[in-house]
């Protein structure tokens, strides 16, 4: 059997903006991380994220009022939503990040995940169209 983790889930929104990206929780009021570069806004989301558990009544109760009830459809070109997994602990080290795409026909699939990957890939990397 394999080995299991429980992990809590929280919906994040994530924006391009024209100085770097912006990542909120959905269902955390005022729990937000600024960055330049994507892989620096998620690292300081996860540090965001745990501070706020951190600070949380010891029940479950408190921490699931947070997680994951829905998650929001985006009509935005330059936004996006994700799921982040995180452990017990609350260790940001622990804590990752899933994209999240509609059922769809491959086709739309692979449109969209190239759409994804254009919003979070550095300038530097960034295929001309």
């Amino acid at each position: 059997m394999p080995k299991t983790t429980r992990r809590y889930y929280f919906a994040a929104r994530n924006e391009k903006t024209p100085h770097g990206y912006t990542i909120s929780f959905v269902n955390i009021p005022h729990a937000q991380a600024v960055g330049v570069i994507y892989e620096e806004t998620v690292y300081y989301s996860y540090r965001v994220l745990a501070d706020f558990l951190a600070h949380l009544p010891a029940d479950e109760a408190a921490l699931t009022a947070y997680t994951l009830t829905q998650l929001p459809a985006s009509e935005e070109p330059n936004v996006f939503y994700s799921l982040v997994s995180v452990t017990p602990d609350f260790n940001p080290h622990k804590m990752t990040t899933d994209f999240t795409l509609p059922q769809a026909p491959p086709a739309e699939i692979r449109r969209r995940a190239a759409q994804l990957a254009g919003l979070i890939a550095p300038a530097s990397h960034r295929i001309a169209q």
